[in-house]
């Protein structure tokens, strides 16, 4: 291997070390991005949706007290509702919350080609197309000694 092949490769090395690492900060970036995002807006709608809870609730329990006539009565039945609610949601909660969850982590981490599989897929891309110009001019060159030996 000559000076300026080895040269011209560490130098292809550096490129390469430098593009993987500025893709491997970007990625990240774009990731806790997504996941702040998602904490954020599931901080939100959490408190709005603990609120519109309560209020429906005091809602429903004055609705009731005027079919009841019995206030009490009618806090221990929407009470009781919430609770039935709140087992229901636990006793399905891998198809309601764990899987639509795994689908969407996994479809977002592990089914979309990573920056840096794009980028090495462009790299062998470019490594390809790199050794097909040094044959085609390793071609040329045994052509032209051919051509002129004649």
């Amino acid at each position: 291997m000559s000076a300026d092949t080895t040269n011209r490769v560490s130098n292809d090395l550096r490129r390469l070390a430098y593009r993987v690492e500025r893709y491997l900060r970007l990625e990240a970036t774009e990731r806790l991005t997504m996941v702040t995002t998602f904490v954020v807006l599931a901080a939100v709608t959490m408190a709005l949706a603990t609120s519109a809870i309560f209020f429906l609730s005091t809602g429903l329990v004055k609705t009731l007290t005027l079919l009841t006539g019995n206030e009490m009565l009618s806090y221990y039945i929407v009470g009781g509702s919430l609770l039935l609610i709140i087992l229901f949601v636990f006793l399905l909660r891998k198809p309601l919350v764990e899987n639509p969850f795994v689908r969407m982590f996994s479809q977002q981490f592990l089914e979309v080609p990573t920056i840096t599989e794009q980028m090495m897929s462009k790299s062998s891309k470019n490594e390809q197309i790199r050794k097909l110009a040094e044959s085609l001019v390793q071609e040329l060159e045994e052509e032209d000694e051919e051509g002129g030996g004649r």
